[in-house]
């Protein structure tokens, strides 16, 4: 059954991967590997919503489904339209999404706005840094002294050699043409390697060393659970949870029972593979509106379920049209 996707991938983790490229305090930029294990480990991609899921067709309850259908920021001024100017932005909505016109949306149609939605923060996040380091140059390319320099100065000093290394490692793998520079999309796999299939190792082995205290190349349970939960060290006694992620560890996370996670273990962990959250969020989309069973979606349907894709409220649509003719 679908269930929300923080609890499908994180329960026994508890930790979200956001890998953003925020500026710190300091006056240069922030590189790409400055971010916690506690904020990097979880997952290999960001959830359609952190809200909490209801599974009861029933239910008026639709929160998740509006994030993943049309996106955080725009979900948040659903109040600021009445449900009939919700319902007329969303037939324009529909009529996006249906790119071959024919009056139905498929499954896969809906498979591809939902991914461009779940998407949308790594283009807007990945291009915005991109115009800081190349100066606003959208088609030029970074070349690594340029963004070593603007990230960590001029004149790094040594606690900053092994970060630099990491980045420098990264940096290396998102260069597929072995140029030494960055496009915008090799910038993009650079900022959100969680994205691109060929990086996706490299953030495996990245959260092991973060995690991998004791240098042996791998996470034994003490480090699993350390990562988790600093109670130990304050003497508080060790709540339910915790000794249920110790479980996890032992049954699940540990598949060769050696009492440690190697790198195939700590990528089966973070980067599951067998579970596509946007085809889930789609067929619980299609079991909700498609009424008459036949595998594709009317715009009549869509709209008289707009409490399910859009809700009584609404949301800035134009923009998002604008923001969507890629698609």
């Amino acid at each position: 059954s679908r269930t929300r996707m923080g609890s499908k991938i994180c329960s026994a983790v508890i930790l979200l991967l956001i890998v953003t490229l925020l500026h710190s305090n300091s006056c240069y930029g922030n590189p790409a590997l400055h971010v916690s294990s506690k904020d990097r480990i979880a997952k290999g991609e960001k959830p359609l919503s952190d809200l909490p899921h209801n599974e009861d067709p029933l239910a008026d309850d639709h929160k998740f489904d509006h994030e993943a259908f049309l996106g955080h920021e725009d979900s948040e001024k659903f109040d600021q339209m009445t449900p009939e100017q919700s319902t007329a932005a969303l037939a324009k909505i529909v009529d996006k999404i249906d790119k071959d016109g024919d009056g139905f949306v498929t499954q896969q149609e809906m498979y591809s706005w939902i991914d461009y939605i779940a998407k949308r923060y790594v283009r807007e996040n990945s291009k915005r840094q991109f115009n800081d380091y190349s100066d606003g140059k959208e088609d030029a390319k970074i070349d690594w002294d340029t963004y070593k320099t603007k990230v960590f100065g001029p004149s790094p000093g040594p606690h900053t050699t092994k970060t630099i290394e990491r980045e420098r490692r990264r940096w290396q793998r998102a260069d597929r043409d072995a140029d030494g520079l960055l496009s915008l999309a090799e910038f993009t796999d650079f900022a959100h390697p969680e994205e691109a299939a060929h990086m996706r190792e490299l953030v495996a082995l990245e959260s092991l060393e973060d995690l991998d205290r004791n240098g042996d190349g791998a996470i034994d349970e003490a480090e699993y659970i350390g990562d988790m939960w600093s109670g130990k060290d304050s003497g508080e006694p060790e709540p339910d949870w915790v000794q249920q992620e110790r479980d996890t560890f032992r049954s699940q996370r540990d598949a060769n029972k050696d009492g440690k996670l190697d790198l195939a273990e700590v990528s089966a962990w973070i980067l599951p593979t067998n579970y596509d959250q946007v085809d889930a969020e789609t067929k619980h989309l299609f079991s909700q509106a498609d009424l008459d069973k036949d595998g594709r979606l009317s715009k009549q349907e869509i709209l008289d379920h707009h409490d399910i894709f859009a809700g009584s409220q609404a949301t800035d649509f134009g923009e998002a049209l604008r923001n969507h003719e890629e698609l």
